[in-house]
């Protein structure tokens, strides 16, 4: 017995159209829920969602695993977050906040440096593993530990110590 769903619609209105809808009406959905919403297959659904993340007009929310799973990401409309109200760090460099206001999601190229430079600037008075660095930021050890080498190679940073690997913000 097949379980397919009936993806036909008689609606002739553009698949981005009607997946930006869905979402309006159904935040917090995954892209599977959207595709039943909006009567569409659910690979049309996820590249529409994937090219309204990059126009910033919807954002992914991904979970933490769990028993080693991975959970389907939930999505919602875009909020537009003025400038003054961005956030990267907190002081305490505990709580890693990108400037789209996502906390678990993905960061776009470049933005683990930043976040990394400006953990080190908040912390100058100490020499950081990356180890630490990436679990005060909440991110990858091996992204950190690449960031801080390139910090270390253009001499923003300094390598303090090799074994363990620490290092220093390099102020002027």
């Amino acid at each position: 017995m097949s379980t397919t769903q009936d993806t036909s619609r008689s609606d002739a209105r553009p698949a981005a159209e009607l997946v930006s809808e869905a979402l309006a009406e159904h935040p917090g959905s995954t892209a599977a829920e959207l595709a039943a919403f909006a009567k569409l297959g659910q690979s049309t659904v996820s590249k529409a969602l994937a090219s309204m993340e990059a126009a910033g007009a919807a954002s992914r929310d991904v979970a933490a695993p769990v028993a080693g799973r991975r959970l389907a990401a939930r999505w919602n409309p875009a909020t537009r977050i003025q400038p003054s109200e961005r956030k990267t760090v907190s002081p305490a460099g505990s709580t890693p906040v990108s400037d789209s206001g996502d906390v678990a999601g993905r960061l776009r190229p470049g933005q683990l440096g930043t976040l990394v430079l400006e953990y080190l600037l908040a912390h100058q008075e100490q020499e950081w593993s990356p180890t630490a660095v990436g679990k005060a930021l909440g991110r990858s050890t091996g992204a950190v530990a690449n960031a801080l080498a390139k910090f270390a190679a253009s001499g923003d940073a300094v390598l303090t110590s090799e074994t363990p690997r620490r290092y220093r913000i390099v102020t002027t």
